[in-house]
């Protein structure tokens, strides 16, 4: 009976040794920042994003704004992705009623989808475009003043969020 209660002890000790392995592997963080970094690298490319980017090129995250966007991007992955881990393309304006300083526009979408940043930053810009409480002139073609980018992985698949952030000129200057 001593033995059995010994091999018994050991078991439940390697049990919780490696489920503290587990447990403590960040659930696939690495592989989110990869995905991160593609993006970023991407929308790197664009002219507005230039005084944006480091010295590989990648936009660099704002961290307030990565802060908020993931925040954003938590809630609507825990809220709206459907049984099949598929997440619609929606967008989040800021900036706008009430009026400030700067519009925030953030697109978030399964990554797959995000993937095309290309078509998705063009997006971006149509959003902004047809926003009537903005001056006509506040699109994305001007220089961004603040960008992130954030990727979540979970069991159901991987999801991305853009924000990008460009002075409000319908602003009112004071």
């Amino acid at each position: 009976m001593k033995k059995l209660s010994k091999i018994v002890a050991l078991l439940l000790a390697g049990a919780m040794a490696m489920l503290m392995f587990t447990a403590c592997s960040g659930g696939g963080g690495g592989a989110d920042t990869q995905k991160e970094e593609a993006i970023r690298k991407q929308l790197g490319t664009k002219s507005e994003a230039v005084k944006l980017c480091d010295n590989d090129g990648k936009v660099k995250n704002d961290s307030k704004l990565y802060k908020e966007t993931a925040e954003l991007l938590d809630a609507r992955i825990k809220a709206e992705t459907s049984a099949f881990g598929i997440l619609l393309v929606d967008f989040d304006v800021k900036g706008v009623n009430p009026a400030e300083p700067y519009v925030t526009v953030t697109l978030s979408a399964d990554y797959k989808t995000a993937g095309l940043v290309a078509g998705l930053v063009n997006l971006i810009t149509e959003k902004l475009g047809k926003i009537d409480a903005t001056n006509s002139n506040v699109k994305l073609d001007t220089e961004w003043a603040k960008a992130a980018v954030v990727v979540r992985t979970n069991e159901k698949g991987s999801y991305a969020a853009i924000a990008i952030q460009v002075k409000n000129l319908a602003y009112p200057k004071t």
